[in-house]
């Protein structure tokens, strides 16, 4: 053999060696979704040849990105079993709810264990719906890889592949892509665990519509098992916001591809709530199955917050996030970023293409600032952001969707201040991508001098070290006064009262557990004068949902949450008549706004200046300054 044809054949056997170990160096998972036993799934992984040792640790996350409370995904796992190369088992030690010790695992090859759905399972705290699982044979299934796949101890930056049995006439809508699939099997590769994690999936007979927002390509996913809503008139209520996020992001979207997920039910959540969690290129939405108004106006109230996360976290995110540690993990001290300026933003859109007047985003406001005063005083963002996950901080957390968005309202007005209208929080978070990007994390403690130098405002720092290193409370004219807007410790404004005043102390519950009007002095003018109410008014139903000392809460709630100026109200009462019984009566009125007074009130000054309608029309128009 000549010399070039020895070295020719000792490159094709290195090139062929090293393209089988790759092959072999990756998870590969197997489940099938038309074998479900009692809401649970078997599932099977041949294990990377990386992996075998004399000792190794699997494990499932305590935790997952987006999320602020440990779960620990593990104590849904059963019967785990190791088998080597033989076919022989392994012995599997459990060492905790999410780890698994495996012993004299040198020649360990598959790993075959069974899952719970999180939906069904009793756990000690409820897993929030749109991160957890559900396997309901032949209709649907949400699934989160952190409720159905582990990894081995320090192997999470290799590849996984899953392969994945669905029945014939179902379509899997996630963001992952597919590396093949035919009539009753789909196949997907990503490269690490964190993309897998991800990028979750919506499993049914598809409802799915696709179409372009910008330059990129969005696929809007519905399941709504009684056919209330479709995905094609979902996405033509949805896609003026959408445009408009669009648009606020300077037409280009930071992601080619973006996937809507839309789970619809009939009967509610355990969690009692409905919720949605973003990701990079997708956000899941599990919701009450309702009429198309009511879910259309859900979702862009959820989706105007979670699309903004392309943003932040996906291009501006601290190393605590772009290296999430699943098990351990540690939190970053800049939630104001990922949540409050997302949540200000969100708004703040709106304004900018027309969604919403200038009077309605300062009511929004006014709420926040209303109900941050329920949470304790005294904690800067930045503490209760790194200490999330223990008390007591985590009770303190909702707050930054609160306290956070003032505070990112206020850094925006204070960047356009220093700039004379030149500069503001959107050109600092599109500085701050450029910068960045999806791959680069930054340093916690190193994002204050990052913002100094893209925005050139050194006078920034003192607006961190006070109101989010430090917990000074924010005066509010001092920023708003100048746009035009003035602050109120009190005021009257005109306002929807939904329940005229029945959650100030008006209800008592009779012996038969039913709701009735006890103290009538209690209520507003909606009540007294628009819904009738009358002293010893049994209520029956509250705008068709049945009432009682259990669901009051739960359902006068969700209806103050979507109720709408001129909406029709409809209320079965039992009243006294005057013979001492009770007669069924209906009440229906109409909602209107009427005058209340309220604490902490953003109201549009009367009379502006020259300048304050400069500095506004740049705020909410977006109209630089010459």
């Amino acid at each position: 053999m000549k010399i070039s044809d020895c070295i020719l054949t000792f490159l094709t056997l290195l090139i062929s060696t090293t393209m089988l170990t790759a092959q072999q160096n990756i998870y590969k998972y197997k489940i099938n979704l038309n074998e479900v036993n009692e809401d649970q799934l078997k599932v099977e992984l041949k294990v990377p040849s990386c992996v075998p040792a004399e000792e190794v640790y699997f494990h499932f996350p305590r935790i997952v990105p987006g999320t602020y409370q440990i779960h620990d995904y593990g104590q849904v796992v059963k019967d785990l079993k190791a088998f080597d190369n033989k076919g022989n088992l392994l012995y599997v030690d459990r060492i905790d709810e999410s780890t698994w010790r495996i012993t004299k695992a040198k020649k360990l090859d598959k790993l075959v264990y069974v899952v719970d759905d999180t939906w069904d399972t009793k756990l000690k705290e409820p897993i929030f719906e749109a991160a957890g699982t559900s396997f309901d044979e032949g209709k649907s299934f949400i699934l989160n890889a952190q409720g159905l796949f582990g990894y081995f101890k320090n192997k999470e930056n290799i590849s996984f592949e899953l392969t994945i049995e669905r029945p014939i006439n179902f379509y899997g809508a996630t963001s992952l892509k597919r590396t093949e699939s035919d009539n009753n099997t789909d196949h997907f590769k990503v490269n690490t665990y964190h993309e897998l994690i991800d990028a979750p999936i919506l499993y049914c007979q598809p409802d799915t519509i696709n179409f372009k927002l910008g330059y990129g390509d969005i696929q809007l996913s519905v399941y709504s098992p009684n056919k209330m809503v479709n995905a094609k008139d979902l996405k033509e209520k949805i896609i003026p916001m959408l445009e408009a996020q669009n648009k606020y992001l300077g037409n280009i979207l930071p992601v080619d591809r973006y996937n809507f997920l839309v789970y619809l039910s009939p009967k509610g959540f355990p969690s009692g709530s409905r919720n949605a969690l973003e990701h990079n290129h997708s956000s899941m939405y599990c919701l009450d199955e309702e009429s198309i108004d009511n879910i259309s106006s859900i979702v862009i109230e959820l989706a105007t917050h979670e699309f903004f996360h392309i943003v932040t976290p996906l291009h501006i995110k601290s190393e605590e996030i772009g290296n999430f540690d699943y098990q351990e993990p540690k939190m970053s001290r800049h939630l104001w970023l990922y949540e409050g300026v997302v949540e200000y933003m969100a708004f703040h859109m709106q304004v900018r293409n027309g969604l919403m007047t200038e009077q309605q985003m300062l009511d929004k406001f006014s709420q926040k600032l209303r109900t941050s005063r329920f949470y304790k005083q005294g904690i800067s963002l930045t503490e209760m952001s790194s200490n999330c996950l223990i008390e007591p901080y985590t009770a303190q957390f909702n707050n930054v969707y609160n306290r956070g968005a003032l505070t990112a309202m206020c850094l925006d007005l204070r960047l356009m201040q220093l700039s004379g209208g030149r500069y503001d929080l959107q050109y600092l978070l599109r500085d701050l991508s450029s910068h960045f990007g999806q791959d680069q994390s930054f340093k916690d403690d190193e994002l204050y001098e990052k913002i100094i130098e893209v925005s050139r405002q050194k006078d920034l720092l003192m607006f961190f070290s006070k109101y989010i290193e430090g917990s000074d409370i924010i005066n509010y004219n001092e920023f708003l006064y100048p746009f035009g807007v003035l602050y109120l410790d009190t005021a009257s404004v005109p306002e929807i009262s939904p329940l005229g005043g029945i959650e100030n102390g008006a209800l008592r519950t009779d012996s038969l557990g039913r709701m009735y009007i006890h103290k009538i002095e209690k209520l507003d003018e909606f009540g007294l004068k628009y819904i009738l109410f009358q002293q010893g008014d049994v209520i029956l139903e509250w705008s068709g949902k049945s009432l009682d000392k259990n669901n009051i809460s739960t359902i006068l709630s969700a209806y103050t949450q979507n109720v709408k100026e001129n909406d029709e109200l409809q209320i079965k009462i039992l009243r006294k008549n005057a013979k001492g019984g009770y007669e069924p009566k209906t009440l229906r009125t109409k909602i209107i706004k009427i005058m209340l007074p309220q604490k902490d009130v953003f109201t549009i000054v009367e009379k502006p200046t020259v300048e304050q309608l400069k500095m506004k029309k740049y705020w909410l128009e977006g109209s630089v300054q010459n």
